[in-house]
């Protein structure tokens, strides 16, 4: 019973981890989820590698963060930022298994809000504003989205307007 005890909190550390890790270099993306191991023995696939809970980054070519965020269950889940080449924040944004979902905002490279904007299930929805340079907003779009009387007449496949734009004003 000890020793089923220490196996399992091992697998758990193992499993867990609070050391960002970098997605291309220490991490394996296979099945629409992301994995930590040592090898990529076939034979070993199942014993030595987990999936992945933890934080997590990827790098640009010339060293500088690309997006960082957390990973649960393997998924991209939680609040993501995402840089350009020179360092600059672009986007923070929701996403929850995988998918965006959630606020989402983009950034000029001087820093202006560039579009602020909803996603559900990696579709965006409700009405999404952008903005120039300068942050004056130029364009507002309304998306399509399904509520709960729509789901059901289109159920089990999911609505194939959701996510489309419904309506565009530009300023």
């Amino acid at each position: 019973m000890k020793k089923l005890f220490i196996f399992f909190t091992l697998f758990i550390i193992c499993c867990t981890s609070e050391v960002p890790h970098n997605m291309e270099e220490e991490l394996a993306f296979r099945s629409d989820r992301w994995f930590k191991g040592s090898d990529w023995s076939v034979f070993w696939y199942s014993f030595q590698y987990k999936v992945y809970n933890g934080p997590a980054y990827t790098n640009h070519k010339n060293g500088e963060r690309k997006e960082k965020g957390p990973i649960v269950n393997g998924t991209k889940s939680g609040t993501w930022s995402g840089w350009d080449d020179k360092g600059n924040l672009i986007y923070k944004g929701n996403y929850l298994e995988g998918a965006e979902d959630g606020m989402w905002k983009g950034y000029h490279s001087n820093g202006e809000t560039k579009y602020e904007g909803r996603y559900k299930n990696g579709k965006q929805i409700n009405t999404w504003r952008y903005y120039n340079k300068k942050g004056k907003m130029t364009t507002e779009e309304k998306y399509f989205t399904c509520d709960e009387k729509c789901e059901e007449s289109h159920w089990p496949r999911p609505c194939k307007k959701e996510g489309k734009v419904r309506t565009s004003k530009d300023f």
